[in-house]
């Protein structure tokens, strides 16, 4: 028996991984119906020298960017038949920002995040956000690869 998902969210950075994350997604939502949240995390750690130097205008055009993003995806997903499709730019550390969204905002059944091609050390030292987030996310979590998603 196959377990129903009524609300999903997935998380969308424009990489190749996201959009495999994201296609998965919107299939998922499709079959079940579902409701599906799309967040764009503006990692804060990156911009916290930045800001600083040029007045938050990078933070700004970071934002605007995140914005037109998520409104893409968001009317891609109503084109391949979803009704039930909010997006919305969130604000610190993407693998943290997710799971405090399925915690305390969204509620969903279903987190798919992209498998991101990091680096061994990378990996070792700051671990990945789909690995965080499988740990610490309080529903069902799939990770989409980017490679198997194109085959």
């Amino acid at each position: 028996m196959m377990k129903e998902y009524g609300r999903i969210l997935t998380a969308v950075d424009g990489s190749e991984s996201g959009e495999a994350a994201f296609f998965k997604a919107v299939q998922v939502a499709l079959r079940n119906h579902a409701e599906l949240l799309i967040v764009n995390v503006v990692d804060t750690l990156y911009f916290a020298n930045v800001t600083a130097a040029d007045g938050g205008a990078t933070v700004n055009q970071f934002t605007e960017t995140s914005k037109q993003l998520l409104e893409d995806y968001r009317k891609r997903a109503e084109e391949m038949g979803l009704s039930k499709v909010n997006a919305e730019v969130v604000y610190g550390s993407p693998k943290a920002r997710i799971v405090e969204i399925a915690e305390e905002d969204f509620h969903p059944d279903l987190i798919v995040v992209g498998a991101v091609g990091q680096s061994r050390l990378a990996r070792m030292l700051l671990g990945s956000v789909a690995s965080y987030v499988t740990i610490h996310a309080p529903c069902d979590v799939l990770v989409e690869r980017e490679s198997i998603s194109k085959k």
